[in-house]
């Protein structure tokens, strides 16, 4: 058991009724008060230190609250307060004042009256447990680790006079200017290798381990640097630890006395003062990246420092969309605090009071905010939801690895605990939807019943063509390609790639020293024949071995002739060539049967392209022989249309290029099908090995039927 527990235990029931105020409250005189101004309204920020609480008054609010000093009563106090301040305040509206004060815990409490809250509060604690369906709270799980007070001002009396000084300040600056050229200079390396570092479903147990121990420290130094800077300028700072935000780790700092204690650029200091520290710890970490050898460990941990302190995390602690940083920054800037909750209550309120009709109260936003408050909130709610189904997305893949489709159970049970609270929110509002506009004679109304006619058609009558996205490539109808026919080495080339050709023009000359051996054979052969056939007739003998040995050497001259004409390749048929960048093959030794040069053949005038379509193995089932095709060749206006031939029946690979290169190990690419399309007669000329992308237009369908279609998807995958 717990202290909580056993004070909980322990403590009696003590009724309200013996301890219940016989005089109003009385004001914390510990309390800490600073004026400033607020959305150009004057305001009183007052704070409580021993509680860590931080309360924004009007300053009638604050005169009247200076009023409660736990001997006046509520007549009194009243009474005073209309004659300081030539009010007209009731009594009834100073007990309920007092009771709205009290409720946020704001007054004074003797020891006896905090035992009694105490147990009130274990006990209202206690109820909602009982009532809640889960223990924990995933969405916000913290622990406060220490008092790092002493620990912020020795490090203040250190270094906080240089850090804060201007040529502190400049020479920083200096370093950031450094840190934006080599980011532009080394983008190349920088661009990709960000979200690739953050790619968590290919690290290995030690990646893992670097990873949160480089995230712990410099989380540290960055959560440091909030709390040194609110301390640097008057306020202290006693709460310091660790959160889990939605699983996911992070240090945090109070710092809520810099609001009384600091001017509002230092308030904006505190506040930008870890992404300024991570800055410039990303600075020095490039100075040692660029002027250390490759091999070298801290090369390697330098570079990595830059992943996690560059661009990465300063856009993300820099977006006003989520409530870091950049959100409170801004808050700060604009003067008004609380604006994710205020605006998106305001929208929230105005949908269901404007569009739903439902009694919701708007709350008071003057005109000039309005507009914000309406941008802000439509955005940051999408960027939310989008945030929390990129963890859902991120935990799929991650668990995919080690237990495969099942993965789809942990996600789920994630899905569910992060959007319960939505999902009670929108049944609720849908419930009392229901109780206004939809109960009693609603459905015999003629609206309603033309409403749910449109519905129905809407969902039911297959209005929606159903678009598979393909890619296609543009290949030759009969290509021919040209081989060596003898040992030898290429000389010449005489065309380049997408040249047209004619039958018999020369394309490339080669050398060879076997054919320039078989030709002085063959001449000194047939040399040697005329030498013995003249010998023969001079001595009165028989010729016919001189004529024979004559007309070998003949054949042999005739084989030589013929390999020497291999060395000229011409083009055997009218057409274009394909080879990539032929004239790299000068100087290149190839052996006898050698591939050398590819022809797109022209048969009879007719065209030497095709369309080669591939198409993803999971939308087959909703395209047929026969269906247009639209294909889109890049950097024109014009579309491709045809009809889709029959597929071929073995699983195609995708040509290199076609798709860049996945580097992520949770995405992998879909099994594709092809289809060879002949260009219609009249459509654009394309270049052989073009790529592009398609859209295969099948049957149309009903809202209704597509949504089936994906649920019966889904089960087929991970149930069946």
């Amino acid at each position: 058991m717990n202290l909580s527990e056993a004070l909980d235990a322990a403590l009696p029931e003590i009724p309200k009724a013996r301890l219940s105020r016989t005089r109003p409250p009385r004001l914390d005189p510990e309390l800490v008060t600073r004026e400033d101004t607020l959305d150009g309204e004057p305001i009183v920020g007052i704070l409580q230190r021993s509680k860590g609480s931080f309360f924004r008054f009007q300053p009638p609010q604050w005169q009247l609250a200076q009023l409660f000093d736990g001997v006046r009563s509520y007549e009194e106090i009243a009474q005073a307060f209309n004659e300081q301040y030539s009010g007209t305040l009731t009594v009834r509206e100073v007990e309920e004042f007092a009771t709205s004060l009290d409720d946020a815990d704001f007054w004074f409490k003797t020891p006896q009256e905090k035992n009694m809250a105490y147990s009130a509060r274990l006990k209202a604690q206690r109820g909602r447990k009982a009532n809640r369906t889960s223990k924990v709270n995933l969405a916000h799980i913290s622990f406060s680790a220490w008092d790092p007070d002493k620990y912020l001002t020795w490090l203040d009396e250190r270094v906080g006079r240089f850090v804060y000084s201007r040529w502190c300040v400049l020479a920083v600056v200096l370093l950031f200017c450094f840190e934006g050229a080599v980011f532009v200079a080394k983008w190349k390396d920088f661009g990709p290798d960000i979200p690739l570092y953050y790619n968590f479903t290919h690290k290995t147990f030690m990646d893992f381990a670097e990873f949160w121990v480089l995230l712990f420290g410099l989380g540290f130094i960055h959560e440091s640097a909030h709390g040194l800077t609110c301390k640097h300028y008057g306020g202290e700072v006693h709460n310091m630890g660790l959160m889990f935000l939605y699983l996911t780790p992070a240090f945090f700092v109070d710092v809520t006395e810099t609001w009384v204690s600091a001017t509002k650029i230092q308030r904006l200091a505190t506040i930008i003062a870890g992404i300024w520290i991570e800055m410039v710890l990303c600075g020095l970490a490039m100075i040692v990246w660029t002027n250390t050898q490759p091999s070298a460990m801290v090369h390697d941990l330098a570079y990595k420092v830059i992943l996690i302190t560059g661009l990465a995390v300063v856009v993300m602690n820099l977006n006003p969309l989520l409530k870091l940083d950049g959100y409170y920054f801004l808050t700060e800037l604009i003067g008004i605090p609380d604006l994710k909750e205020r605006s998106t209550s305001f929208v929230s309120a105005w949908f269901q009071n404007s569009v739903l009709r439902l009694p919701a109260e708007v709350p008071a936003v003057p005109r000039r905010r309005a507009p914000l408050f309406i941008v802000y909130a439509v955005i940051s709610g999408a960027y939310s939801y989008l945030m929390l189904f990129f963890v859902v997305r991120f935990s799929y893949n991650v668990s995919s690895k080690l237990i495969a489709e099942f993965a789809v159970i942990p996600a789920g049970a994630l899905a569910i605990a992060i959007f319960r609270s939505r999902l009670k929110s929108l049944a609720a509002v849908t419930k009392q939807f229901w109780r206004t506009h939809l109960s009693g004679g609603f459905w015999l109304r003629p609206w309603t019943l033309g409403s749910l006619a449109l519905l129905l058609v809407v969902l039911f009558v297959p209005m929606l063509r159903d678009r598979e996205s393909a890619y296609f490539l543009v290949e030759a109808v009969d290509p021919v390609t040209l081989h060596a026919e003898v040992n030898g080495r290429i000389d010449a080339v005489f065309v380049h790639e997408g040249e047209e050709v004619r039958r018999g023009q020369p394309l490339l000359r080669m050398s060879s020293m076997d054919v320039a051996g078989m030709t002085s054979s063959a001449r000194a052969a047939m040399g040697s024949a005329h030498f013995d056939a003249f010998e023969a007739q001079l001595a009165g003998q028989s010729i016919g071995a001189a004529a024979a040995g004559e007309e070998a050497a003949k054949r042999s001259g005739g084989l030589a002739d013929e390999a020497q004409a291999s060395l000229l390749v011409r083009a055997t048929v009218d057409g274009r060539v394909l080879t990539q960048q032929p004239g790299e093959l000068v100087n290149q030794q190839v052996g006898s049967g050698e591939a050398l040069l590819t022809l797109a053949g022209d048969d009879g005038g007719q065209a030497v392209e095709r369309l080669r379509l591939f198409i993803p193995a999971g939308e087959m089932n909703r395209i047929r022989t026969g269906d247009e095709v639209a294909a889109a060749p890049p950097g024109g206006f014009s579309i491709v249309r045809m009809r889709l031939t029959p597929l071929e029946g073995e699983a195609a690979t995708l040509p290199v290029g076609l798709i860049a290169h996945q580097e992520y190990k949770g995405i992998a690419l879909p099994t594709f099908y092809c289809a060879r399309i002949a260009l219609p007669a009249g459509s654009p000329r394309l270049a052989l090995g073009t790529v592009g992308v398609a859209k295969v237009f099948g049957a149309r369908r009903s809202v209704a039927s597509r949504a089936a279609e994906v649920v019966v998807d889904v089960l087929r995958a991970h149930v069946w």
